[in-house]
């Protein structure tokens, strides 16, 4: 088939299909028509329509730009709020450090120590790591141990100001410690002097009246405990221990280092060291009582060590070729006062004890040497002559030492003045007797554990007195031709033998009172044996009278 066909062809199925479109349309015209009609309404309803929903989008725009509007503004003022609150809580956390950080000024300022490095101590390990992302809590937090470290350098400089008004005050408190003791002593020397069994009872802790006085005074010693305190919360109590003791030590070297010469009358500056030392141990004994692990006894007995060591040093060296008991005397009173004070605090005075019966053995010494000299002058220079006495006051003088006691008649009889038997040997040796024993014990005095030693050499120094002085150079005068000199050497010496009973009470009435016993001195049978020697003596005078009365007869006159 051409082309011609084909396009013949192709036009009859067009023509076709037309007539097939318009019988169609022709069946359903009305009906299209009135589709069309309603697609024309539905046309003009949606143009209606769609103007409304542009007038509805326009409302909507408008509306929802007011709403992104407003939320942004919302958004944008909650992030402010977050930032306000932000801000508030790290200014109230700032708020708290710096608050903590003005208190600690504040209580540093008020000299407030302990309290400053507690607010130092919450303020570091605490507050301030709140606060760490901040530039400034960094500075905050380098200046806590830098406050730290100023609250230590005050509290040491107290302590080193406390420590000079210490040194100070030492002297006072030993002062009235040392008198409060030396008035306890004289009071109980006047009840001893009323009831003799007292004489050997301890007595002498009487450290309670001190300390009363001391501790109703505790807050004295605040810079000491607010050192303590400080040192301890900065955990540095070993270094505060080994500085106080250094301290101490060195104070205690310079009140020894005071120049004492006994010798050069200057017993003021061994009374102002005894006191020093007194004073420092006694606060020494309160600090080591009233504080925990501080002071040991070991340290301060170390000290007291030192101490004494030189206390006995500087006696021995001032009393070292010394002649003078008083000064002996002088000396052991103020030591053993110093001795008695402090061994009511508890501290070990055995050597200064051994120091005082060292003193005692030297002083007994010298005493007994400076007596045998006066024995031996009053007896050398006796005239061997009968004493008169003036008046009664000097017969009292005579009877208070001896037992003569002449009665009423002897003395109206022969009135005044009054020859008296012996001479003046007898009553002035008995009179030194007296004192001799009462000297000796004044020294002896506080020496309660080694009393009967002392009754003992006190004894054997009468015996040699009596028999090595008296009886001795009486002995030799019995060399003399003078017939009348040996009757009154008789006549004393048989005084002398009857006055030694006296002697031996008298020492049984001073000595210790738990010593009993009776005493003997061999004083009495040696004078007994010398009266013989006397008497025998007389005969042999009277018989060479008589060998030369008889001579004499036989003369060739």
């Amino acid at each position: 088939m051409d082309d011609a066909e084909t396009l013949e062809q192709l036009d009859k199925y067009i023509r076709k299909k037309d007539g097939e479109i318009e019988r169609m349309c022709n069946a359903h015209y009305q009906e299209f028509v009135h589709a069309v009609d309603q697609l024309l309404k539905v046309r003009q309803g949606s143009i209606t329509l769609k103007d409304k929903i542009t007038d509805v989008n326009k409302e909507l725009q408008a509306t929802g730009g007011l709403v992104t509007k407003k939320r942004r503004e919302w958004m944008e003022a909650r992030r402010v709020q977050q930032n306000v609150d932000d801000a508030i809580s790290a200014l109230q956390s700032s708020l708290v450090v710096l608050d903590l950080a003005n208190k600690a000024d504040h209580q540093l300022e008020q000299h407030k120590y302990y309290s400053t490095l507690k607010t130092l101590n919450d303020l570091k390990y605490q507050q301030v790591q709140s606060i760490s992302q901040y530039s400034f809590a960094k500075a905050l937090s380098q200046s806590v141990p830098v406050k730290e470290t100023m609250v230590k350098e005050l509290v040491t400089s107290d302590l080193k100001e406390w420590l000079a008004r210490v040194r100070e005050i030492s002297r006072e408190i030993g002062s009235m410690a040392m008198q409060r003791m030396q008035e306890r002593q004289e009071r109980w020397r006047m009840k001893t002097a009323e009831n003799p069994k007292l004489k050997n009872l301890q007595h002498h802790n009487v450290n309670s009246a001190i300390e009363m006085v001391v501790n109703e005074g505790l807050e004295y010693f605040e810079p000491l405990f607010k050192c303590i305190h400080v040192y301890d919360t900065l955990g540095q109590r070993q270094e505060f221990k080994t500085s106080y003791e250094e301290d101490r030590r060195a104070q205690a070297n310079l009140a020894l280092s005071a120049p004492v010469n006994l010798r050069d009358g200057n017993f003021a500056a061994f009374e102002t060291l005894l006191q020093d030392i007194v004073g420092f141990f006694i606060i020494e004994h309160i600090v080591l009582h009233s504080t925990q692990d501080f002071r040991s006894r070991s340290e301060i007995d170390a000290l007291w060590e030192m101490v004494t060591g030189r206390v006995i040093n500087v006696v021995s060296e001032s009393l070292k070729g010394c002649r003078d008991p008083e000064l002996f005397l002088r000396v052991k009173y103020c030591l053993l006062i110093f001795i008695q004070t402090l061994e009511g605090f508890d501290y070990t005075v055995k050597p200064l004890q051994e120091t005082l019966l060292a003193l005692f053995q030297r002083y007994s010494e010298l005493l007994i040497h400076e007596y045998s000299q006066v024995f031996e002058k009053i007896v050398e220079e006796d005239e061997c002559m009968p004493m008169t006495v003036e008046n009664e006051e000097e017969l009292r003088e005579v009877m208070q030492y001896t037992r003569f006691r002449p009665d009423r008649e002897f003395l109206q009889r022969y009135g005044f003045p009054l020859r008296l038997p012996f001479s003046k040997v007898f009553p002035t040796c008995c009179r030194d007797v007296s004192a001799f024993v009462h000297q000796f014990y004044q020294f002896a005095e506080g020496f309660s554990q080694t009393h009967g030693e002392m009754d003992d050499i006190l004894k054997k120094a009468v015996d040699s007195l009596l028999i090595k002085i008296v009886n001795a150079i009486l002995l030799k005068k019995l060399r003399s031709t003078n017939l009348s000199q040996i009757v009154q050497i008789i006549i004393n010496i048989e005084y002398f033998e009857s006055t030694c009973p006296d002697f031996e009470m008298l020492l049984m009435e001073t000595r210790s009172f738990h010593r009993s016993g009776r005493i003997h001195l061999k004083a009495t049978s040696i004078f007994k044996e010398t009266r013989r020697k006397a008497e025998k003596r007389i005969f042999e005078l009277v018989n060479s009278k008589l060998d030369e009365f008889l001579e004499l007869s036989e003369y060739d006159w």
